[in-house]
């Protein structure tokens, strides 16, 4: 049996969700959504509110064209932000309030274009002014955003930048990494441990090249949208499970070898359920064709969309 042309058969057979949305409500245009309320057009996130048009958007409220902002509120276009309120086009900052046009601010309070600033407030382009200045300044300067983001850029290429984002760290290397340890070349991870080569994951231990991955996620390798799977290989978008392998679309189930939308299942190979000894026997002997072959062991999945073609090639 050629167990990849089987497996890519079952998948031409199944339909495959648009969206996918767990315990949310008035949410219905959010693909990857968990436990959010009254969100519009926001891709991957977790338990935010009253947000639109976002990218991993997590535990926030009231945010507008947002990317990887967590635990913020009124918020309009930031992007890797972290416990930041009432912020407009921030980059990189952290615990700031009432700011804009701010790069890499740390701790802020009411500062307008700052880049690398701590723990201050009432600073226009890193410059102090009193609290009757700051507001009348940024009222006019508020009328010129062209001029505004020509001088903030000025102001970021004169200072030094860290060469890497990130707090409560122990043996990482990366960028945008917060809270973790032990995480190799990982990028915009959150709460990491023992993991390598991971992107936009959290709450994550014990992986390997995986991303969009979280909610208490383990032992996982080449696994794309797992969230809340454990000890599972080359699977894309399982949720809720354990035990997976060349998985795709599978939920709340267990021990399965290529499966496709499969819900509560268990000791199945390409949908098909067996005892759990012929299951495991099975398996076993699929596994060792496979590495005899040299087809183990790697990524398997071939996107779902058509190939898309240069607009000229319609033309000729």
């Amino acid at each position: 049996m050629d167990f990849f042309q089987e497996l890519l058969k079952l998948r031409g057979s199944r339909p495959h969700p648009c969206i996918l949305t767990v315990n949310s409500e008035n949410a219905d245009f959010c693909p990857y959504h968990a436990r959010g309320k009254n969100s519009y057009m926001i891709i991957g996130h977790n338990m935010c509110e009253d947000c639109y048009y976002g990218f991993w958007v997590g535990l926030s409220r009231d945010c507008v064209d947002c990317a990887f902002v967590e635990k913020s509120e009124l918020c309009y276009e930031c992007v890797d932000c972290i416990d930041s309120y009432g912020c407009d086009f921030c980059q990189n900052c952290i615990n700031c309030t009432s700011s804009a046009w701010c790069y890499d601010c740390k701790s802020c309070s009411n500062c307008f274009g700052c880049v690398n600033v701590r723990q201050k407030e009432y600073h226009i382009f890193n410059e102090r002014y009193s609290k009757e200045e700051y507001f009348e300044q940024i009222k006019t300067l508020k009328k010129h955003p062209d001029l505004v983001e020509k001088k903030l850029a000025e102001l970021k290429l004169r200072l030094p930048h860290n060469a890497m984002q990130g707090v409560h760290n122990e043996h990482v290397i990366g960028n945008n990494i917060y809270h973790s340890k032990n995480a190799f070349y990982c990028f915009d991870v959150y709460e990491q441990e023992d993991t390598m080569y991971m992107f936009n994951a959290s709450h994550v231990k014990d992986a390997l090249d995986c991303c969009y991955t979280g909610q208490n996620s383990e032992l996982n390798y080449m696994c794309h949208s797992a969230v809340t799977l454990n000890n599972s290989n080359f699977c894309n978008v399982c949720w809720f499970s354990q035990n997976l392998e060349y998985c795709e679309y599978v939920f709340n189930s267990h021990d399965c070898f290529g499966c496709v939308s499969r819900n509560h299942s268990a000791y199945e190979i390409l949908n098909v359920p067996y005892t759990k000894e012929e299951f495991f026997k099975k398996k076993a002997g699929l596994i060792d064709q496979l590495k005899n072959d040299g087809s183990y062991g790697r990524w398997w999945w071939p996107s779902p969309y058509a190939e898309i073609k240069p607009f000229s090639s319609y033309m000729a």
